[in-house]
C-alpha cells in the first residue's frame, strides 16, 4: 500500500517536469520569435586596394604593415622627377604657342590695316573711273557738233581707260592684302590641346604622391621603397575603419518581420560579455542556389532528390554603432541578436 502514494508521486513530478518542458520550451520559441539570432555571422568592412594612377619608382613608403592611418596622410611617393620633366616640356610648349598667337596677332593688325587701305584704294579708283567715265561721255555730243577739239576727247577717253586699269589693279591689290590675312584660329587650337596636355602633366605629378583616402588600417603590405609601383596594380591594401558591419546569415524562416533600422546587438567571440549595438541596414537579395544553376545553355538539375530541405540562409548588413576598435577585425566571429 504504500508504493502507491509513492508512485502517484513520481507520475505527478513527471507531469509537471513534461510541463515545466514544455513551457519552457514555448517561451524558448517565442523569445526566438521576438529576438532572431544567429551565430553565422563576422564583422566586415569595406576595403581599399592602394593601385597607383601614374607608374614608378617608390621613393618613399611612409607606413608599415598594419599600420592605424588617418584621412589624408601620406602613405607613399613615385619618384616624380620624369612627371616634373613632363610637366616642364607641356608648360614650355603652351608659353611657345602663346608667344606665336601675339606675334600673329600683331602681324595681322597690320594685315588688316593694310587690307583697309587697299578697299579704300578700290573706292578712290571707283570714283575716279566714274567721273573719267561722265567725262567722256558728256564730251562726246559736242565734239561731234564741233564745240569740243578732238584732242580733249581722245584725253578724256585716254583717262577712262587708264581709270578702268587703276581699278583692275586696285581691285587686285584688295585680293590680295585679304588673302594676306593669316587667322590665329589654328594656332589657338593648338594651344587649347597644349593646355589640357599641361593639365594632364600637372595631374601625373600630382599623383605621384598617394594619400591615405580613409581613416583605416595598412594591412597586407610586403614591399619597402625601391619597388616598382606600376599603374593599376595595388602595392597594399587599406582597410576602412570609419564603417563597420557585422554580416549575420540568418535563416529564410527568420527574415519574416525583419526590416531596415531595427535594433540588433552583436557580441563578439573575443569579448561576449561586451555587446556592441548596430542598425539592421539591408537584407540581401539572393544568393547562387545549389540547384537550378545552368551549364552548356541548359538547366542544370540533379537525378536524385534530397528529401531533407535545409532553409537557406541570407546575408543581412548590420551597420555598428561606434564598435570598440581593438575588436574590429574583417572576419571575426560576432553573434547577433535583432532586438524586435
Amino acid at each position: 500500500m504504500s508504493s502507491l502514494p509513492s508512485r502517484i508521486g513520481g507520475i505527478a513530478l513527471l507531469i509537471l517536469s513534461l510541463a515545466a518542458c514544455v513551457i519552457t520550451g514555448f517561451m524558448v520559441l517565442g523569445r526566438l520569435h521576438d529576438r532572431p539570432r544567429t551565430e553565422d555571422a563576422y564583422i566586415a568592412a569595406n576595403i581599399v586596394h592602394l593601385a597607383p594612377e601614374v607608374s614608378g619608382r617608390i621613393v618613399t613608403l611612409a607606413v608599415h604593415d598594419n599600420e592605424k592611418v588617418r584621412r589624408g596622410q601620406l602613405l607613399y611617393v613615385i619618384d616624380p622627377e620624369p612627371y616634373t620633366y613632363r610637366l616642364q616640356q607641356a608648360q614650355a610648349q603652351v608659353d611657345g604657342l602663346q608667344a606665336q598667337i601675339d606675334v600673329q596677332t600683331s602681324q595681322v593688325s597690320s594685315q588688316i590695316s593694310h587690307a583697309g587701305a587697299e578697299a579704300s584704294a578700290v573706292q578712290s579708283a571707283r570714283a575716279r573711273l566714274a567721273l573719267a567715265q561722265a567725262t567722256q561721255n558728256r564730251l562726246t555730243p559736242l565734239a561731234g557738233q564741233g564745240f569740243v577739239t578732238r584732242e580733249a576727247l581722245d584725253q578724256a577717253r585716254t583717262e577712262t581707260r587708264s581709270a578702268e586699269a587703276s581699278l583692275q589693279q586696285a581691285l587686285q591689290s584688295a585680293v590680295a592684302a585679304h588673302q594676306a590675312v593669316r587667322s590665329v584660329a589654328p594656332l589657338r587650337a593648338d594651344l587649347a590641346a597644349a593646355q589640357a596636355r599641361l593639365r594632364e602633366a600637372e595631374r601625373d605629378l600630382r599623383l605621384t604622391t598617394v594619400r591615405a583616402p580613409c581613416d583605416g588600417v595598412v594591412t597586407d603590405l610586403n614591399i619597402s621603397a625601391g619597388e616598382y609601383a606600376t599603374t593599376g596594380k595595388p602595392v597594399f591594401t587599406l582597410v576602412d575603419s570609419e564603417i563597420w558591419w557585422a554580416i549575420a546569415n540568418f535563416r529564410e524562416t527568420q527574415l519574416v518581420g525583419l526590416v531596415p533600422g531595427q535594433k540588433v546587438k552583436v557580441y563578439a567571440m573575443a569579448q561576449p560579455g561586451k555587446p556592441i549595438t548596430g542598425t539592421l541596414e539591408s537584407l540581401n537579395a539572393g544568393v547562387v542556389p545549389d540547384e537550378g544553376t545552368s551549364a552548356g545553355g541548359l538547366p542544370k538539375v540533379p537525378r536524385t532528390l534530397n528529401w531533407v530541405r535545409i532553409a537557406q540562409r541570407f546575408p543581412v548588413r548590420i551597420r555598428l554603432d561606434n564598435p570598440p576598435s581593438d575588436l574590429m577585425r574583417i572576419g571575426a566571429t560576432v553573434v547577433v541578436v535583432v532586438m524586435r
